[in-house]
C-alpha cells in the first residue's frame, strides 16, 4: 500500500528550528505562509521516484522533469506541546510516517510521535508510536 503523505508530531521543538530541519530535508522550501500557530511550506524532494511511476518506464522526458512540488503544514503546539509536520505527498525520501519519525528523532533528539501505520477505517484512532530517549514504544494519545 502507498502512503499518501506523512504526518509527524515533534515534542517541544521551535518552528525555527522546525525549518531548518525541513531545509535540510528538501531540495526546495518557499514560505508560503506564516504565523505563530501555523506555518506552510511549497518545497520539492530531488531524487525521489515518484509513487505514480507505476509502470517502470524510463522515459527521458520523465527524468529531465522537475521534482513534483507539494506542501508541508507545521501546526505549532497543537497537542500537549507537540507539532505536527504534515507531508502533503506520496513521494518522500521515507517510505512511511514511522521512517520519518525516527529521521527526525536522530535530527532533534526530542519526542517524536506518529500513527502505528497508514490509517484504515477500523484502526485504533489512538495508538501511536512514540519514539524518545528510551527507544521506541507503542502508546494511546487521546
Amino acid at each position: 500500500m502507498i502512503q499518501t503523505d506523512i504526518e509527524i508530531y515533534i515534542k517541544s521543538v521551535s518552528p525555527e528550528a522546525i525549518k531548518a530541519w525541513l531545509d535540510t530535508c528538501t531540495s526546495s522550501l518557499e514560505v508560503q505562509s506564516s504565523n505563530p500557530k501555523r506555518q506552510a511550506y511549497w518545497a520539492t524532494f530531488a531524487d525521489v521516484a515518484s509513487a505514480d511511476d507505476s509502470t517502470g518506464s524510463d522515459d527521458s522526458a520523465d527524468s529531465d522533469s522537475p521534482p513534483a512540488e507539494f506542501e508541508i503544514i507545521v501546526l505549532n503546539k497543537v497537542q500537549s506541546n507537540f507539532s505536527s509536520i504534515w507531508f502533503n505527498t506520496k513521494s518522500t525520501p521515507w517510505a512511511n510516517d514511522k521512517t520519518c519519525a525516527q529521521a527526525a528523532f536522530i535530527h532533534f533528539q526530542s519526542n517524536v510521535r506518529c500513527v502505528i501505520s497508514s490509517w484504515q477505517e477500523g484502526d485504533a484512532p489512538d495508538q501511536w508510536l512514540n519514539i524518545d530517549s528510551e527507544g521506541e514504544s507503542i502508546i494511546d494519545w487521546l
